[in-house]
């Protein structure tokens, strides 16, 4: 599906005509649809779905402390920047308290890296003196919109062509883009966004598999570690 055959089937799904086109269109109704559509798919894009994960990996400078995130960046990943080079995890992002804390205070030194976010740069602590390293960092994409060309690939941060496609699940963005259209001409909207609510809990919880946790007092442990038997030994 693309955004013109998103946007027509919400129109016709609640009894309006349905435009033949949404990018460039001056009906009030597709504009409307437009609109909505970018926010609906905002709305969803903050959301962690698999199809937005990505890896950035990037090299440090020499006398250099801050460095670009990438030009799709949305919202790091928890807990996965680390350092390749040295196999171990950065500690961060630091609060400004903290940060300063580091930078201004007494004690300023510590065995392990630190980082921070700030003003669209990660910056990091002590600043590389004597060499390079690897690190790398998992994050949201903010691109949640596709060309037709390749749909699996996010190129923009909102639908500017009636071909582009969504990363996240149409059905979804159909789902919120009804509510929010029937609220917006007067309609009742309520149900509708209950269910879109409703789908988006379910698909987001099942977007990706997570591990079962055993709550049980289960003998078993995985991975099998080694462990002395229960009979037969002296």
């Amino acid at each position: 599906m693309s955004l013109l055959s998103v946007c027509q089937a919400v129109a016709g799904d609640s009894g309006f005509g349905v435009p033949s086109t949404i990018v460039g269109n001056l009906d009030e109704t597709a504009r409307m649809l437009l609109s909505l559509a970018n926010k609906s798919g905002r709305k969803l894009a903050r959301m962690s779905w698999q199809a937005l994960q990505k890896e950035y990996t990037f090299t440090t400078v020499i006398s250099t402390a801050s460095y670009a995130l990438p030009t799709d960046y949305g919202v790091i990943a928890n807990d996965t920047v680390w350092d390749r080079t040295n196999y171990w995890q950065l500690r961060g992002s630091l609060s400004p308290e903290a940060w300063q804390w580091y930078k201004s205070g007494i004690q300023t030194s510590t065995p392990r890296s630190r980082f921070r976010l700030k003003g669209g740069l990660i910056y990091i602590d002590p600043t590389p003196t004597t060499s390079t390293t690897t690190l790398v960092i998992e994050y949201l994409s903010s691109y949640w919109v596709g060309l037709a060309a390749t749909p699996t690939v996010g190129a923009k941060t909102s639908f500017t062509l009636d071909t582009d496609v969504s990363l996240i699940d149409e059905y979804l963005l159909e789902l919120d883009l009804t509510w929010r259209f029937l609220e917006r001409k007067g309609l009742a909207y309520a149900e509708a966004k209950k269910e879109a609510e409703d789908m988006i809990d379910q698909a987001i919880g099942a977007d990706v598999p997570q591990n079962t946790v055993n709550m049980a007092n289960s003998n078993e442990l995985w991975p099998p570690l080694p462990t002395t038997p229960r009979t037969g030994y002296s």
